[in-house]
């Protein structure tokens, strides 16, 4: 079985994904358990829905393959068996029908101190602004923020693809 860190790396999202990707085209179900592990490491009570969308949204839709019910089970018995090793319970709480590591909080520290910091860098003057608009105009403020989105998006892969074919791949 593999082994993975327990507690998870610390490293920002995009190097552990980075060096994860590495490992992805030969060994899927550990990036999947790696990336589950990560997941409820981070936070607790997290569904099995909830999981499994927080592995495709990092690695993609169907990274659980056509028969994800059986690969979701054998990945959590395996990062059960990695917790276990290394001293940490797993637990499913059936009433909520969710996952969390006994004992740890709620969330990550790091993360609650993320979330701490974006909330305090809310402006009360900008809340209050926002809280005057008409439901019209909070749509359409959605809309042209979409719209925003998917042009730096759309942009941002236009670049990559003009990377990756001044490199030659």
């Amino acid at each position: 079985m593999a082994r993975w860190p327990i507690p998870p790396d610390d490293l920002p999202l995009t190097t552990w994904r980075s060096r994860l990707g590495d490992v992805a085209g030969c060994d899927l179900p550990s990036v999947r358990r790696e990336t589950l592990l990560r997941l409820i490491w981070q936070q607790s009570y997290q569904t099995r829905q909830g999981l499994i969308a927080g592995v495709e949204m990092l690695w993609g839709r169907g990274y659980f393959g056509t028969d994800w019910q059986a690969e979701f089970r054998r990945d959590m018995r395996a990062v059960r068996q990695a917790l276990a090793d290394a001293g940490y319970r797993l637990v499913y709480d059936r009433r909520q029908r969710a996952y969390f590591i006994e004992g740890r909080p709620p969330l990550d520290e790091k993360l609650r101190q993320i979330i701490a910091g974006a909330a305090a860098e809310v402006d009360p003057r900008q809340i209050a602004i926002y809280k005057r608009l008409t439901p019209a105009q909070r749509i359409w403020q959605l809309g042209h923020l979409s719209d925003w989105l998917r042009r730096a998006n759309e942009r941002r892969l236009a670049r990559r693809r003009a990377v990756e074919q001044s490199q030659g791949t």
